[in-house]
């Protein structure tokens, strides 16, 4: 495999697949800013996916001029793959209620279906007062007690909508991208977004290998990824990981492409790919490091056409994202990053960030002259040393790290937070070897200097997020929401370095044995982990029970929801209500509820003619304020299955059956 990943032409699959990558990608933005515009509607949707399509066929005419590389088996290996990663992954998870993230996207697609927009009008606030309001909101000031939130007012109880309070305005809470997609599809049907994006994905590791190294490298890191826990799991469950894994992992693609191929179209469709991941998902901010040597290594070879089209095709995108970014989710990020982890750069002052940035910008001005003019010893001797490097770190986070565990200091107080488990937690889900088979793959690429641009460029992407995530947790440290900032871009550049590894080693020894045993072991270690989840489908029969709460509900009565107190979940689909079905469904606060607001809430109610309706899982009487003399009209049964978020390995499968129960309150004395 001396000579891997230098290929001169773009094969008919390739123009096949970029044509396919760029209508979506380009449907991709303009739905994002139909959304951001409150112009998401079926016509200019429709008009959005004529204009993509139009693009693709142009794209693959253009492309269609370059000579065509020859690959065999391409077909069939790409259509295998689509087909596994839908058989796999096509058992969405039925993540309407909401108890996490991933219910998030689903319900803000509802909303983009009712509004138009991700902005709009919250009715169950409409006449009531400020402390009336507060019994179904969180004020900003309020949800973190070192942070103070400054990007926006506060959050619905239970539904991660961003709230104005005084305005009466709700605002989505996540990035756009998950959900425009989901948006053009009705009740169970959106869940499919995710097996989509997560079977695409196979393919785009594949063709990236294939670049990379060559095509045996490419498909067995896909079929790894495939049937791993963690990208079985995030393919299944509507979150937005899958989606921007697609995105992010395509850009880096294209970006290779264009280093063997030298197409300046692929300049453009890079930089989309670019807004659309970041239109996904946040943390691809973190891939700049690898656009930046992009970048550079075009001026290096004096690339002026490529580079004047990539850095106007940036600026384009940069602008576009900056529009479209969801300013309370990008502000509150930032915040909590300022308030924590790099809590130590807000209190330097601007002159001395000016001044590290001068002293990191002229340390890679030399790297750059050095490497220039010594070319193979600055090879050899980065290639080495960083080698070196990643090796100690690997070693370290796996089996020194955790020995001593870690907290974070806030006012006074020490609150653990698990970073020390933060490699070798992930670890236990894809096995110990897949991480030293990486090891293996960087140091055959960097310790004899064999590693090319593109094989740079690689390292450089893949690095950029593994420093970060292997370092510190940036979410929640439970299992397997936790792998989430891993499995879009960690992940499959692992496997990749893995595949290369195994692959490497059987070529240089002569033999297929010792290659075949290490990815046999491979493949045991893990389905050992995914494979009692292969047959598993979460939330089943979620959704119809939804929808007969929502028919058992009159339309005009406002819906009043237990507190998220102790075991009680009933809560979870108070907003699931009103972002499908437009209800007046309000979960109350978990505090101590005020009995006076209470009551000037029922009393409006009650006056405008509409029946108030309470639905709990306990008695009532536990939590109302006062006596509570409701009567019981209903039992509502709720059973399904769920993986459930803990530090447990192997995550645990959640098996319940809950009854709800559903109150008329009576008529109150109030007055005039």
């Amino acid at each position: 495999m001396e000579s891997f990943g230098r290929q001169s032409g773009i094969s008919q699959v390739e123009r096949s697949w970029l044509a396919v990558t760029t209508s979506l990608t380009a449907w991709s933005l303009l739905a994002v800013g139909l959304a951001r515009a409150g112009l998401y509607r079926t016509s200019t949707l429709a008009a959005a996916l004529l204009l993509a399509v139009a693009l693709g066929c142009a794209s693959f005419r253009f492309l269609s001029r370059h000579r065509p590389a020859a690959v065999s088996r391409e077909r069939l290996i790409v259509a295998l793959l689509l087909v596994f990663g839908a058989v796999l992954f096509g058992w969405p998870a039925e993540h309407f209620a909401l108890f996490g993230d991933s219910a998030i996207y689903p319900n803000t697609a509802a909303l983009l279906q009712r509004s138009g927009g991700l902005t709009t009008h919250y009715a169950p606030f409409d006449g009531l007062t400020g402390e009336q309001k507060r019994l179904f909101y969180l004020p900003a000031d309020q949800q973190l007690s070192n942070v103070q939130f400054k990007s926006y007012e506060g959050l619905l109880y239970g539904a991660y909508y961003v709230v104005d309070a005084d305005s009466g305005s709700v605002v989505a809470s996540r990035p756009p991208l998950a959900s425009v997609w989901m948006g053009l599809f009705d009740g169970k049907a959106m869940l499919y977004v995710t097996p989509f994006f997560g079977a695409f994905v196979l393919v785009v590791v594949y063709l990236l290998g294939n670049r990379l190294f060559d095509s045996r490298v490419g498909l067995l890191a896909s079929l790894w990824l495939a049937i791993s826990f963690p990208q079985l799991h995030f393919s299944r469950a509507p979150y937005a990981e899958v989606v921007g894994q697609f995105f992010v992992l395509s850009a880096l693609y294209v970006l290779i492409l264009y280093l063997q191929t030298h197409s300046r179209w692929l300049c453009l469709l890079g930089a989309a790919l670019l807004a659309a991941s970041f239109a996904a998902r946040i943390d691809s901010i973190l891939a700049l490091p690898a656009v930046g040597l992009f970048l550079l290594l075009i001026w290096v070879r004096r690339d002026w056409r490529g580079l004047t089209m990539a850095i106007g095709s940036l600026l384009g995108c940069l602008g576009f994202s900056l529009w479209t970014a969801n300013r309370p989710y990008t502000g509150a990020t930032a915040e909590i990053l300022l308030s924590g982890y790099l809590r130590g750069i807000r209190q330097l002052g601007l002159a001395p960030i000016v001044l590290v940035g001068l002293v990191l910008a002229t340390l890679l001005a030399l790297a750059v002259y050095l490497w220039h003019r010594f070319p193979r010893r600055s090879s050899l001797l980065v290639g080495r040393g960083l080698t070196i490097l990643i090796l100690l770190a690997v070693a370290y986070s796996l089996y020194i790290r955790p020995l001593s565990p870690e907290y974070f200091g806030s006012n006074g107080s020490a609150m653990r937070i698990y970073g020390e488990e933060v490699m070798a937690a992930p670890a236990r889900y894809i096995g110990h070897l897949i991480f030293w088979l990486a090891v293996a793959g960087i140091a055959t690429l960097l310790w004899k200097s064999m590693a090319h641009p593109e094989h740079w460029l690689f390292l450089i992407f893949l690095l950029s997020f593994a420093a970060v995530f292997f370092w510190r947790y940036t979410t929640g440290w439970i299992y397997p929401v936790a792998l989430r900032r891993l499995v879009p871009e960690v992940f499959p550049g692992m496997m990749l370095l893995a595949a290369f590894a195994v692959l490497w080693l059987a070529q240089r020894l002569k033999r297929r044995l010792p290659g075949t045993v290490l990815a046999g072991l491979v493949f045991v270690l893990l389905l050992r982990v995914s494979a009692p989840y292969w047959f598993l489908q979460e939330g089943r029969g979620t959704w119809q029970f939804f929808t007969e709460l929502a028919q058992r509900l009159p339309k005009d009565s406002v819906v009043l929801f237990e507190p998220l107190r102790g075991d009680s979940v009933v809560g979870w689909f108070a907003a699931p209500l009103w972002s499908f079905y437009e209800r007046d469904a309000l979960l109350l606060n978990q505090g101590p509820l005020d009995q006076a607001a209470l009551q000037g809430a029922l009393c409006l109610w009650q006056a405008q003619g509409r029946e108030v309706l309470v639905l709990a899982q306990e008695d009532p009487s536990a939590w109302w304020p006062g006596p509570f003399q409701g009567t019981l009209l209903d039992k509502l049964h709720w059973g399904s299955t769920l993986i459930g978020q803990s530090r447990q390995f192997p995550p645990f499968v959640w098996r319940f059956a809950f009854t709800f129960y559903l109150y008329q309150v009576p008529a109150l004395q109030c007055s005039s």
